[in-house]
């Protein structure tokens, strides 16, 4: 009889499961197997980047990602109002709207739903997910001096021109400021003959007639600069001073 016994506590042991400990133990061992080849594999990469960007973004709450990178989204129009009515925002929108319609309906099928993707469909995924959650706002209580920076190098290498985007107008910028501002923003972006005309208007016909007076010349205020687009016009103006000079050169010898 103690023989059965024995035999029964066998058994049972036998259909216990695996202790917490050991799962830990070897899945660990797993996962750091999954990181050296990962690590191999940069298209793979991606791919699991991407997945992670986009179950968390698209799948809220799934807790699908076994990458982690975690999107973290600024929300803009806590920042700016209205700025989701504007053009831009509409954009923005429309794209997100667009990618939103192409996810699987069960986050279980996106990993072969971005793994099937064509290369430059995939790449355009990650970087729309990149893309949400870049944040270049300036806050008055943040020292965040080295990210503003990185905003900067980011700006140039996107070759961002907020032109495209923004005007100044009396709503964004031109009414929200002062009349010296106003003043110095006329004289930057047209002429110091403009500005002296104005300096004696009160302040909302001032930011009026500068609205536009600035209309079409392409000024932005200092924020809102790119470095290396704030060089273009002058490089512009100079590949022009040497056309210029040669028409005229060639426009002598021909009347010679």
């Amino acid at each position: 009889m103690k023989g059965e016994g024995e035999n029964a506590t066998d058994e049972e042991d036998d259909d216990r499961p695996l202790s917490d400990v050991l799962v830990r133990d070897l899945t660990a061992h797993r996962t750091l197997g999954l990181r050296l080849n990962l690590t191999e594999q940069p298209d793979v990469a991606l791919v699991a980047a991407t997945h992670a960007l986009a179950a968390q973004i698209f799948f809220l709450g799934a807790d699908a990602h076994v990458v982690g990178i975690q999107p973290i989204k600024t929300d803009l129009a806590a920042h700016a109002d209205g700025i989701e009515d504007t053009a831009a925002g509409n954009a923005w929108a429309d794209r997100h709207a667009n990618w939103a319609r192409q996810m699987p309906r069960d986050v279980t099928r996106l990993w072969t739903f971005v793994s099937e993707l064509d290369h430059d469909s995939r790449m355009a995924l990650f970087a729309h997910c990149v893309a949400l959650t870049v944040n270049a706002i300036k806050l008055p209580w943040e020292r965040r001096s080295r990210a503003m920076a990185t905003a900067d190098k980011l700006a140039e290498a996107v070759s961002l021109d907020m032109i495209a985007y923004w005007r100044p107008t009396v709503r964004t910028y031109l009414g929200r400021i002062t009349k010296a501002r106003i003043l110095e923003a006329v004289r930057d972006g047209v002429s110091d003959e403009a500005a002296d005309r104005m300096a004696q208007m009160k302040k909302q016909g001032m930011a009026e007639a500068a609205e536009q007076l600035l209309a079409g010349t392409g000024w932005l205020p200092l924020l809102m600069r790119t470095p290396r687009a704030a060089q273009e016009p002058a490089e512009s103006l100079q590949a022009d001073a040497v056309t210029e000079a040669r028409d005229t050169e060639a426009y002598s010898v021909a009347a010679e």
